[in-house]
């Protein structure tokens, strides 16, 4: 029966943690404005973690230079040129695969 205490009770304090958010932040007014500049940099700064992340290590280990890093000179350029993070994904994603077939 203790187990299933444990599970309830830590089920019961995700839920409570998960809503909080959406109770804390109801009203965006009520936010001081450097925490709301904050918040806007969280998705941009968790994207960037799991794009470094991805680049640089392959299995804890470090990635060797090759398709992946290429692919990204190529979306980083095409992200500066049109300013547009759908056209710079999907240039590094094409690169990529183009990187792949040909071997490298």
């Amino acid at each position: 029966m203790t187990v299933w205490l444990i599970f309830l009770f830590a089920a019961l304090g995700t839920y409570l943690i998960r809503i909080s958010g959406v109770v804390l932040l109801r009203d965006p007014e009520k936010i001081p404005a450097p925490i709301r500049r904050a918040l806007r940099m969280v998705g941009p700064a968790a994207m960037g973690a799991i794009i470094v992340n991805a680049l640089f290590l392959d299995q804890q280990e470090w990635r060797a230079f090759g398709a992946w890093h290429l692919a990204a000179v190529v979306a980083i350029g095409v992200a500066l040129w049109r300013r547009s993070q759908g056209w710079s994904m999907l240039a590094g994603a094409v690169a990529f695969a183009a990187l792949i077939a040909s071997g490298l």
